[in-house]
């Protein structure tokens, strides 16, 4: 994150804890692709719908933002690196990680994920199955919380709980390919905390704690942002720039010959 791809009701839990179909003229394909939709009541539409006007700066921000280029540096097991990553609405994603002779460059142009080493003679690889399928998610536009109707999404209220100092509501969105993505949104602030990725198919689990948010065009960006894989820590991401809408255009996510 079901009737068809939607869940719309389940008899044994609280009704305000999944989403519903919002009453109105609006028709089921329209709000297919709708990022930020009037979800109505209840407890996890409520939540959702502040996490869209402050942990996502709202509609009018959102719609003014097309793609954002964030520039930083990594810090890994094996050293420090300089981070560089593009973004474009709705899944365009590319990332550069260099340090000194060493480093990699990823990228999904929208069907195909890949990866280069930076080296020379080095060329560009389709990324194997797996990878590509978590990069692919990854590549998501801010959040799979946007679009909450979309075919194949089940998006749930699970609990309310404490997390790395903050009291956090846990929203558990799951796809019907088998992967899963869980958000801990701070009850004050409305910002991600948490974000747990699982991929079902294999286990693969991916997470990222996130602090020290700046508003950049009137959407929060975390600052300092630690990776984990099964727990166990794989990088610290401290991100010096953020530009938006700053000339990204498609062809630059594409795989290079």
């Amino acid at each position: 994150m079901c009737v068809g791809s939607v869940v719309l009701g389940d008899e044994r839990k609280d009704a305000g804890n999944i989403l519903q179909l919002p009453a109105g003229t609006v028709s089921r394909s329209e709000l297919d692709e709708i990022a930020m939709p009037e979800l109505g009541d209840g407890n996890l539409a409520g939540i959702i719908s502040r996490y869209y006007s402050e942990g996502l700066g709202g509609v009018e921000n959102w719609n003014d933002i097309s793609s954002l280029k964030i520039v930083g540096s990594l810090e890994l097991e094996t050293g420090n690196y300089e981070f560089k990553a593009y973004q474009k609405k709705p899944n365009l994603a590319k990332m550069t990680i260099r340090g000194g002779d060493r480093g990699i460059m990823l990228g999904y142009d929208g069907e195909v994920a890949w990866e280069k080493l930076s080296k020379r003679g080095a060329r560009a690889e389709l990324m194997s199955e797996p990878e590509a399928r978590r990069f692919k998610y990854k590549a998501k536009f801010a959040s799979l919380l946007l679009y909450p109707f979309a075919e194949g999404k089940k998006i749930e209220y699970i609990d309310t709980v404490p997390m790395d100092g903050n009291i956090c509501h846990h929203v558990q969105v799951t796809l019907d390919d088998a992967y899963q993505v869980d958000y801990f949104i701070d009850i004050r602030s409305s910002l991600e905390v948490k974000v747990v990725r699982t991929d079902l198919k294999d286990g693969v689990v991916h997470s990222v704690i996130c602090r020290d948010y700046d508003r950049i065009s009137g959407m929060p960006v975390a600052r300092h942002v630690e990776s984990y894989e099964a727990g166990e820590w794989v990088s610290t991401l401290t991100v010096e720039e953020v530009k938006v809408n700053s000339g990204v255009i498609p062809w630059m996510f594409r795989m290079p010959r």
